[in-house]
């Protein structure tokens, strides 16, 4: 018969005795979970330092291109000077040329020689020179100048015989003032014609 062991001492459950096969079960999965756990602790100190290189790479890839990126050009600040000359451009460039001389072109006769025009966009005027052959043919040109289109009205500024010419016409200055441009008319609504019978 085989001897029995009995133990009357109550012993904690890991110091129990077992049977071999149970024990090396239990050293066996010990060391996989072990090795298991080493294993983590490697790859996240691994991904630890991949992170912390990503970071330095980023950082000095910022600084980097920001070294090289050139700093953003200053504000543009016009004087007054300066915006008074482009606004004159503008204007010189907005003046309505061809309205403009075709005005003259209608008033045109042989009595009257217009020797000089200049538009001053400021004020909206036109300022010229011309000779006639007297005061009346004078007042008959201005007029006619002052009712043609683009002008609003003609005004002499100045007038003088030239002496030097035999025919001694007599040379004036004048301003003719540009119209207002007309707003554009505003273009009717359609309405359809079951909207009008209120179908």
């Amino acid at each position: 018969m085989k001897p029995l062991r009995i133990d009357f001492v109550e012993r904690p459950p890991w110091c129990l005795p077992t049977s071999p096969r149970a024990r090396a079960t239990l050293i066996a999965l010990a060391t996989v979970l072990l090795l298991l756990g080493v294993a983590l602790a490697w790859t996240a100190l691994q991904l630890g330092r991949e992170l912390e290189e990503a970071s330095r790479a980023i950082a000095w890839t910022r600084q980097e291109l920001f070294a090289r990126t050139p700093p953003p050009p200053p504000p543009l600040v016009l004087s007054e000077r300066q915006l008074l000359a482009i606004n004159s451009a503008i204007g010189q460039l907005n003046t309505p040329w061809p309205a403009m001389l075709d005005g003259f072109e209608s008033v045109a006769t042989a009595d009257i020689a217009l020797l000089q025009i200049e538009p001053d966009n400021r004020r909206r005027l036109v300022k010229g020179v011309a000779e006639a052959r007297d005061h009346q043919r004078m007042l008959d040109y201005l007029a006619a100048l002052g009712s043609a289109a683009p002008f609003a009205r003609a005004v002499v500024t100045k007038q003088e015989i030239n002496e030097q010419d035999p025919n001694r016409p007599l040379r004036f200055a004048f301003e003719a003032l540009l119209a207002e441009p007309a707003a554009p008319a505003a273009t009717p609504a359609v309405i359809p014609a079951r909207a009008r019978d209120g179908q």
